[in-house]
């Protein structure tokens, strides 16, 4: 009888081991899952506040926000194609905090406060202070922070 509790005792001890890691497992392959689903490849430019690459007023952004542009570059801001707003159908909305990698230099965190031009689809511009050197990144993976 001592023998069975014994069996008993370890089987259920083993039982908790398992589930416990079945339900890390369960929690790690819900990340992996969500991560996958906020996760989009652009092609990232940049962009200047000047009123030949935004509207009549390049000092405010779509989503109201006032640009200085001694340091726009500062600001961490980026501007997406409209069919990346989740009122087109995409992912994001503005003020989002998004983590941008695959762009060298310009890898890292970004708030979504801007949009593009409406002949844009599936792309990305960094705000940056008048002078900036031009870039062009491919490939470049936007996803979702928390």
């Amino acid at each position: 009888m001592n023998k069975i509790i014994k069996i008993l005792f370890i089987l259920v001890v083993i039982n908790l081991i398992y589930s416990a890691k079945l339900q890390q497992d369960i929690r790690q392959i819900k990340n992996l899952i969500q991560e996958k689903q906020d996760k989009v490849a652009v092609t990232a430019t940049m962009y200047f506040p000047v009123e030949g690459q935004c509207d009549k007023d390049p000092l405010v952004t779509a989503c109201m926000a006032k640009i200085n542009p001694k340091k726009a570059s500062s600001h961490k801001w980026i501007a997406v194609s409209r069919d990346l707003l989740k009122k087109n159908g995409g992912k994001f909305n503005y003020g989002d905090t998004v983590t941008i990698s695959n762009a060298g230099m310009k890898s890292g965190k970004y708030k979504v406060m801007d949009t593009m031009n409406k002949r844009f689809r599936n792309r990305i511009d960094f705000l940056e202070t008048a002078g900036t050197k031009p870039y062009k990144f491919n490939n470049v993976i936007m996803v979702k922070s928390s």
